[in-house]
């Protein structure tokens, strides 16, 4: 059973030097998670690959539960990097080509590391407040609709909340499915067309001369 951690349990650093040690530690969280999943992990390991000693990483962070709320945090903002980056390249692309190359771009983000995203579907509970969902939620949401306003295949003030809903939840189901299906049954390339045909689908009642 995760423990329910207190947001403000956590040491906050305050001096640079703090502040890279929590950062080393955090990256060293978010390698051994991966290799190991939560369970599998131990705070033994992730002090010696940040190359510290176990001491030191209990200053900042009192156990794993820690750990792995901050390697989420960081995971939510590297998915965001990761979709913004891929909008910005394909920006020129015709639509079908730049849903593509972005949905490409998040599902091999995903894929990398399996251990990692069952590590947090196993262990944060999906009502616990110690991860900002909903900000990261509002933040995708803000970056989709302004993605698609700025496409000349849409249509100028098209309502797009909806759209933008059903993008975000589909798109959501379909990488969680494939990181824990993957190595059985998931065909990468396959699930990237399916994915972009169907958010084209999505998209056709809000598309210039539909």
């Amino acid at each position: 059973m995760p423990t329910l951690l207190n947001p403000g349990q956590r040491r906050q650093p305050k001096q640079l030097r703090s502040r890279l040690m929590v950062e080393t530690i955090v990256e060293a969280a978010h390698q051994v998670f991966s290799e190991h999943g939560f369970e599998g992990a131990t705070t033994n390991q992730i002090a010696e690959r940040a190359g510290i000693s176990i001491g030191s990483l209990y200053q900042y962070f009192p156990n794993k539960d820690a750990l792995i709320l901050d390697v989420q945090r960081r995971h939510h903002e590297d998915v965001l990097t990761t979709v913004k980056n891929a909008m910005q390249l394909s920006g020129v692309l015709p639509l079908r080509d730049a849903i593509r190359s972005v949905i490409a771009a998040n599902l091999d983000m995903h894929l990398q590391s399996p251990k990692l995203h069952a590590a947090f579907e196993e262990w944060i509970p999906a009502e616990s407040k110690l991860v900002d969902r909903d900000g990261f939620r509002k933040e995708m949401a803000t970056v989709i609709r302004a993605f698609l306003s700025k496409r000349p295949e849409i249509a100028q003030a098209a309502p797009l909340d909806q759209t933008v809903f059903v993008i975000m939840n589909m798109v959501r189901s379909v990488m969680h499915a494939s990181v824990r299906d993957q190595g059985s049954h998931v065909d990468r390339t396959k699930v990237i067309d399916t994915l972009t045909d169907s958010l084209l689908g999505c998209l056709q009642p809000v598309c210039v001369g539909r």
